[in-house]
Order: C-alpha cells, then sequence, then structure tokens
C-alpha cells in the first residue's frame, strides 16, 4: 500500500511539475532545460572521469559547461537603453519610417491601430501558417515593438 501511495503522490508531483513548466514562457522555459541538462552531464562526465574513462568523460562534462554557461548568461534585452539611436531599434537597426512601412500605417497610428496592423500581419505571415517564416514573424515583431516604445516615449 506504501508503494502504491508513493507512486500516486510521485505523478501528482510529475504531474504539477509538468504543468507548471508548460505555463513558463519559452526563454524561461528553455534557460530551466539548459541548467537541468548541463548539470546532469557535468555529474555524469565528472562521475566517468572518475571511474577511469576521461576520454568519454571528460567531453560530457564540458558540454555540461557549455550548457550551464549558456544558461547562466545574462540574455540580451532590448531596452530604451541599450543603445541604437533615437528612432531605431538597437537590436534590428530598423527606423521608425521602416516599421511604419512593415506595418503598413501612418506616423498617427495610435497603439491600438498598431496592434490591429501587428495582429492582422502576424496570421499572414507566422511561421505556423505556412505562408510566412520565423524571419518575417520576427522582423514585424520587431516593427510592433519599435513603434509602441516609440508611443510610451511620446508620453
Amino acid at each position: 500500500m506504501a508503494a502504491f501511495v508513493f507512486g500516486a503522490l510521485l505523478l501528482a508531483a510529475c504531474l504539477g511539475a509538468a504543468w507548471w513548466f508548460s505555463q513558463q514562457k519559452t526563454d524561461d522555459a528553455a534557460r530551466m532545460v539548459r541548467i537541468i541538462l548541463g548539470s546532469g552531464a557535468l555529474i555524469a562526465g565528472v562521475v566517468i572521469c572518475l571511474r577511469g574513462a576521461v576520454i568519454l568523460g571528460g567531453p560530457i562534462g564540458l558540454f555540461g559547461l557549455g550548457m550551464l554557461g549558456r544558461a547562466i548568461r545574462v540574455p540580451h534585452r532590448r531596452s530604451r537603453s541599450s543603445g541604437g539611436s533615437a528612432g531605431t531599434a538597437p537590436a534590428t537597426g530598423m527606423s521608425l519610417a521602416e516599421a511604419r512601412e512593415i506595418l503598413d500605417v501612418d506616423a498617427s497610428a495610435d497603439a491600438e491601430t498598431i496592434r490591429q496592423a501587428h495582429r492582422r500581419l502576424m496570421k499572414k505571415l507566422h511561421p505556423d501558417t505556412g505562408e510566412g517564416s520565423a524571419a518575417l514573424a520576427r522582423q514585424v515583431q520587431d516593427a510592433r515593438d519599435l513603434l509602441l516604445d516609440h508611443l510610451n516615449d511620446k508620453s
């Protein structure tokens, strides 16, 4: 009976962890996976090296270190203070005029108009639709972000 209760609790914990993981943003989930896999590979590499198979354990441990290093590295987030000239997205170098052209909005467009144009284009250019690609979707999102940031700066 104790094994059944332990198994049921373990299953509930795994389902809870899976639900929690599914609620995370993509970047956060990828970081968690890198930490878990990197830690496991590092531990496995050390154990294998200690058991005498340095040729096998070394690369596994280095892989784990690489995964941990990539997970720990602070991601570059775009912000108003992260560079770029006024009216230019720092990561893409896109100007306000280019962003307006991509979203097909005029200079007097408000936030709701920009969001509607973004939504309309994303329905057409999203990679899952078959017509679009990740690069086009990223460009549309960058244009939206730049124009909305510009509106917030003016306020």
